[in-house]
């Protein structure tokens, strides 16, 4: 069985009136970034409103089946197409064994057997199915999220505008969405519209891009932790040279290892290497290192499964196991649930976060989801069982609370 978040996240989009071309992960305001590793330009699948789906293909196939860059077996692959994942058909020509069809999906172009897919009457029927239907907000000023399908019942959140949230259904003009793990409603789908997506085809290109771009996040996360020790042993004073008795803080965390607790490359703990402090100049650096060693460690775990009540960065997490593990790694304890760490962290005003701060949300007054604020507008957090490990924007609904560990 194929690992769906192996395939490249490029997306054949069918949108209220039209198809066009969309990028999403988790909850994420609609982007098209640039491919790395592919230098094909990212093509739209497209179906204007009322059309049949005689130019859209969907393969189904028990894993994928390889885009020849010729029709015959004996030509190159260009790239791979997963099963349900869509193509637009742009010729259908006599290959080897019979009909092929020459598709574009993604940023891949070339032939594949005709046998291996649907079309038509009969892909149109099954879109629903293997597809995923997201709503993005239209209203301007944001979109009220209630209990239930009616505007009589109680508002749960606000939903950011340009923002895409999943459709679980609809009915009597609004729309069921789901939110993050923790959180889903209805909305009226005056304010919205609404498109089904479908995987794509991925090139040679993409696959290897996907791996390179795996290994150098993991290799920012080990560079970003070796400067927050260096920088560490470069601000260090052993002693006070004054003899005044002064105090300084040393509360800026040190990296440990998650499994021993033992502090690793000589960070500060309570009676190694004698008495030291950080100049305030020093502190500051150590504590910028420390947030930039925060983010970098979790954007290393991008894509990695969403459980409900895992604590596992590789395996699977929930929100707050996801945010418990990575704080464990520098030495720092949150609590395991979202309601724990928001109580013990400092709160501090939503407009203030920094990088490695956390944001927390809310249904009413009850706090039910956490993620790691990374800058930009941005969070990282484990969304839910369709995202897994993503990044979102931070207003992809209300934060009701902000707080650090930090200082």
């Amino acid at each position: 069985m194929k690992n769906r978040r192996e395939i490249q996240v490029i997306r054949a989009v069918l949108i209220a009136g039209g198809m066009t071309f969309a990028s999403s992960f988790c909850a994420l305001a609609d982007t098209a970034p640039a491919l790395t590793g592919s230098t094909n330009p990212v093509q739209t699948v497209t179906a204007t409103s009322g059309e049949s789906y005689d130019s859209i293909a969907i393969c189904r196939v028990s894993n994928y089946v390889n885009v020849r860059a010729e029709a015959n077996t004996s030509s190159a692959v260009v790239g791979k197409i997963y099963d349900d994942c869509a193509a637009t058909i742009l010729a259908t020509v006599e290959g080897e064994g019979g009909n092929w069809y020459q598709i574009r999906s993604g940023t891949v172009e070339g032939y594949v057997k005709a046998q291996y897919f649907i079309t038509g009457a009969e892909a149109e029927a099954v879109a629903a199915e293997v597809g995923t239907t997201y709503a993005t907000v239209t209203s301007d000023s944001g979109l009220r999220l209630r209990e239930g399908p009616s505007l009589e019942t109680a508002i749960l959140t606000t939903l950011d505008s340009g923002t895409s949230y999943e459709v679980i259904d609809e009915q009597n003009g609004f729309a069921h969405l789901l939110i993050d793990d923790t959180l889903q409603g209805y909305v009226s789908t005056d304010y919205i519209t609404t498109r089904v997506e479908f995987e794509q085809a991925v090139s040679l290109e993409e696959e290897a891009a996907r791996k390179q771009e795996k290994e150098q996040q993991i290799a920012e996360a080990q560079a970003a932790l070796q400067k927050l020790e260096q920088t560490k042993e470069e601000n260090i004073i052993p002693a006070n040279p004054a003899g005044d008795g002064t105090s300084h803080s040393t509360d800026a965390p040190p990296v440990t290892d998650s499994q021993s607790g033992e502090t690793e490359n000589g960070g500060l703990s309570s009676g190694e290497n004698g008495p030291g402090y950080y100049t305030p100049e020093g502190e500051e650096a150590v504590m910028n290192a420390t947030r930039d060693a925060i983010v970098a460690y979790a954007r290393q775990f991008l894509g990695n499964p969403y459980v409900y009540g895992g604590t596992s960065l590789t395996d699977g997490a929930d929100c707050s196991g996801f945010v418990m593990r990575v704080f464990e790694h520098f030495g720092i304890s949150t609590g395991r649930s979202s309601r724990d760490q928001a109580a013990k962290v400092r709160e501090i005003a939503v407009s203030d976060v920094q990088p490695g701060d956390l944001l927390f949300y809310a249904s009413g007054d009850t706090i039910n989801h956490v993620a790691i604020y990374i800058g930009g507008g941005q969070i990282i957090h484990a969304g839910s069982s369709k995202t897994g490990i993503c990044i979102a924007n931070a207003n992809y609904r209300t934060p009701y609370k902000a707080g650090t560990f930090l200082n």
